[in-house]
């Protein structure tokens, strides 16, 4: 058989794309798969969804400057989710530890108006759903929202927000009893 040696234009055009290349794709494909899941985690840790767009950004950017870091000890979701995690707690802390501008306070309150007539739009079944959700303690409501509304495993929660798995089911049910008991009238 005579075999001749491949050309070095064209198995350079053709051959593996550079480390570069397939950590875009990766992060393109999981930003696909997982944004609205950190987007919709970080609005109900910190209540506001422009804050939640920008955690989505950090999350993702974040998550590609530090694949290589990635032992693969889990699921690559829940190592996501944890950096989404982490950040919104880093910009809860950020937030709270800077004094409000009155223009920033006019504002919000600009927003909460405009809200407000949404909200009368949504059933109130919904609108009680959020309030209960979101007058859960931190570390329930971040349990509720990766298991019950994210649906992820009870080991993923638990890996993305770096605590045991029995932690993660004694969360889970005590998130479910505060919202059985400020949802009762709907029950």
């Amino acid at each position: 058989m005579n075999r001749r040696a491949p050309s070095p234009v064209a198995s350079s055009m053709t051959g593996p794309t550079t480390m570069e290349q397939n950590r875009s794709r990766t992060i393109t494909a999981l930003f696909d798969e997982l944004s609205d899941g950190v987007y919709t985690l970080a609005v109900r840790l910190l209540g506001d969804r422009h804050l939640a767009e920008d955690i989505v950004q950090e999350t993702f950017l974040t998550a590609f400057h530090k694949l290589s870091s990635y032992r693969a000890e889990g699921p690559i979701a829940a190592w996501i989710y944890r950096i989404g995690y982490r950040k919104s707690i880093e910009a809860h802390r950020r937030r709270r530890d800077v004094p409000e501008d009155p223009a920033v306070i006019a504002r919000s309150e600009a927003r909460l108006a405009a809200s407000a007539e949404q909200e009368a739009i949504r059933s109130e079944l919904v609108a009680s759903l959020d309030r209960a959700i979101d007058g859960l303690t931190e570390p329930l409501r971040a349990v509720f929202v990766l298991r019950d509304i994210e649906g992820l495993s009870t080991s993923e929660a638990a890996t993305a927000l770096s605590v045991s798995e029995s932690a993660v089911k004694m969360r889970l049910l005590r998130a479910r009893k505060e919202l059985r008991t400020s949802l009762k009238e709907y029950l």
